[in-house]
């Protein structure tokens, strides 16, 4: 009987328990039923031999990492599922003494990120913006940090993030023209962007080039040519950001001639208002001239 129940190859649905805990109550099958339906072969001696999946049913998943995934609600409305929300929710706990310190605005937000987990909801709208924010059921279904900075972020950033940090722009680091120079529509159109290939500052050589931080002239290769530029808006790193200057999404600059004037005759994109502070140099002040937008 002992040899018949640890069989790997011979057994029975009696004693295919397979756990320590009772199974529930179940009708054993004969051998006439279980050969008619396919389920089992005829030995030699005459023995039933079944499959090891159907000789001993898994009546729970095997424990290992937990697989988050999200699932489709009303309308369409992609959801989190039950192992997410669990997941997130654990995330998003905070000791009484940090809310404690929380302001007014602060605890609108992070009532409202919790409602939304609550909802199975991968996003909310900011209460005081109305700009629409991931949370982080959504930031762990991404699986890694994005760099980003974002609000909710889960994740270690030290550990996760995408790129290393860096002081400012530095050689080969590409940058998007935001003039409305031809020369910089050509290069946006054709996917390659400029990219730095010097930085003019004074009192460094040129074998330690120093980076390139907002309102730097630069030296870039653009479509076969190089010219010079200045930078208007710079993509920093979330541990090197400085309070009340704006960060851009791409590295931005604006293209010179061979005069240092402005290849273009406007920008077209937002740029800092912390750069009115360079009206004292006459090349920049020729960049802020043509520029109408500020952040």
């Amino acid at each position: 009987l002992v040899s018949r129940i640890f069989s790997p190859s011979i057994s029975s649905t009696a004693s295919a328990s397979g756990r320590w805990y009772p199974q529930p109550a179940r009708r054993l099958c004969s051998s006439s039923s279980l050969l008619s339906k396919g389920k089992g072969v005829k030995g030699e001696k005459g023995e039933i031999i079944l499959k090891r999946e159907e000789a001993a049913p898994i009546y729970s998943l095997p424990r290992g990492e937990k697989r988050l995934g999200r699932v489709k609600g009303r309308g369409d409305e992609i959801l989190a599922d039950y192992v997410l929300f669990e997941e997130a929710i654990q995330r998003v706990k905070v000791e009484w003494r940090k809310y404690d310190g929380l302001t007014s605005e602060e605890r609108n937000i992070h009532m409202k990120h919790i409602q939304s987990i609550e909802e199975r909801k991968l996003s909310y709208k900011d209460p005081v913006t109305g700009y629409v924010v991931l949370n982080t059921s959504q930031l762990l279904v991404n699986g890694k940090c994005c760099g980003n900075g974002c609000r909710h972020c889960p994740y270690e950033l030290s550990k996760h993030r995408s790129r290393p940090p860096v002081m400012g722009i530095h050689r080969r680091t590409r940058c998007m023209v935001v003039d409305n120079s031809q020369l910089g529509k050509e290069a946006h159109s054709s996917g390659k962007l400029a990219y730095c290939i010097h930085v003019y500052k004074q009192g460094f050589r040129a074998k330690h080039m120093p980076h390139a931080t907002l309102g730097d002239k630069i030296l870039v290769a653009i479509r076969g040519e190089m010219k010079k530029a200045f930078i208007v808006g710079a993509n920093t790193h979330v541990h090197l950001r400085k309070h009340g200057v704006p960060v851009s999404d791409v590295n931005m600059i604006v293209l010179l001639n061979e005069e240092g004037n402005p290849l273009g005759t406007r920008v077209t994109a937002a740029i800092p208002a912390q750069l009115k502070t360079k009206v004292d140099n006459a090349q920049f002040a020729k960049v802020l001239a043509i520029s109408n937008k500020f952040l």
